[in-house]
């Protein structure tokens, strides 16, 4: 968050990669592993720079690079104006490569085939399966009692205080499972055990601040969704989510603002309209809320707010028509204890 909100919000550096550059994201635990062309390349650009991932650590960075692997440049920085100096360092050094490295189409890549891809570390969504945005913000309450965006003080870094992005995946055959074919208003729906255990142990998370712990199994206190029937027709079916969940690396909740060294928790309550198209059969809405107190910090996630304070995390189905639509949920890393916790 604090790098896209300094740097890549910068509107020089914006100008500059638009009309200077082919922008490329990926995540350096997926390209340092797979052994295919993908990572090949992406390990053979990174090892002409400073991070060459000895005894398989991290090459994360900030990278420039040409078409056919020559690193021209590398940084892994956060100040906009330290980053507009390789960027354009990066161009100086491209503009002396000879003319047949720098016209369009010097290089040529053949289309890559997903038979060749490295399926370990390659993550896409199963058959049929559904994207959810899912967006973490920490809260602070007004005068009234009403939780409201943190702000910064004059001066103050506002690392932390934005929300950030994550994926849920459900898979086809559960979010079929929600569509009975015999429902009336007041009906209970069942949600499956997989997709309840992955929403809290996954999803309840705080990454605002960086890559955050998931939650064990033990960690899992109470996880109470249910889900209502509010409305059946013959071509929607309207539902109701409630929940309370309750995440803790402790048996014993804190009841004091004195939360000792690595103690997390996350005591919310939900609530949620999921609206099914039965003519298609599709998923047209999925609106999920999640309200409480968060305490603690992770290894990552590091300058957590002092005692238990409100965090809030929002749930909106994908529509598709955005390119982070489909990067991988944070703890597919894992891929089969993701599905199937």
């Amino acid at each position: 968050m604090a790098d896209r909100e300094s740097t890549f919000a910068n509107p020089e550096v914006i100008k500059l990669l638009n009309e200077r550059f082919v922008a490329v994201a990926a995540d350096d635990w997926y390209e340092r592993r797979r052994d295919d062309a993908v990572g090949k390349f992406f390990v053979g650009v990174a090892i002409q720079g400073p991070r060459r991932g000895e005894g398989g650590s991290t090459r994360q960075g900030i990278y420039c690079f040409t078409a056919s692997g020559k690193l021209l440049a590398f940084r892994n920085h956060r100040d906009p104006g330290v980053m507009l100096d390789e960027f354009r360092r990066a161009l100086d050094k491209f503009a002396k490569l000879p003319s047949d490295e720098r016209e369009p189409g010097a290089v040529k890549v053949p289309p890559l085939d997903d038979a060749t891809l490295d399926r370990q570390f390659t993550r896409k969504p199963p058959e049929g399966a559904i994207a959810v945005r899912v967006f973490a913000r920490v809260l602070e309450r007004d005068e009234h009692g009403n939780c409201t965006a943190c702000t910064a003080g004059e001066g103050e870094s506002r690392r932390g205080l934005l929300s950030s992005l994550d994926h849920l995946w459900i898979t086809a055959d559960e979010w079929r499972s929600l569509i009975p074919r015999e429902a009336k208003a007041g009906d209970k729906i069942a949600i499956p055990a997989a997709l309840a255990e992955r929403i809290a142990r996954f999803h309840l998370v705080d990454n605002t601040r960086g890559e955050p712990p998931m939650w064990r199994r033990e960690d899992v206190r109470k996880n109470a969704l249910s889900l209502t029937v509010v409305e059946a027709t013959p071509n929607t079916l309207k539902l109701r989510l409630d929940g309370e969940v309750l995440l803790s690396t402790t048996p014993d909740v804190p009841k004091s603002d004195k939360i000792a060294k690595n103690e997390r928790g996350y005591d919310a309550r939900l609530l949620g309209y999921i609206d099914i198209d039965r003519r298609k059969p599709a998923v047209a809405r999925f609106d999920v809320v999640a309200l409480g107190d968060h305490w603690g910090e992770g290894t990552y996630t590091r300058g957590a707010r002092p005692g238990k304070t409100p965090f809030g995390i929002a749930f909106q189905l994908a529509d598709g028509k955005h390119a982070a639509d489909v990067v991988p949920p944070q703890a597919s890393r894992d891929w089969g204890g993701y599905l199937r916790p």
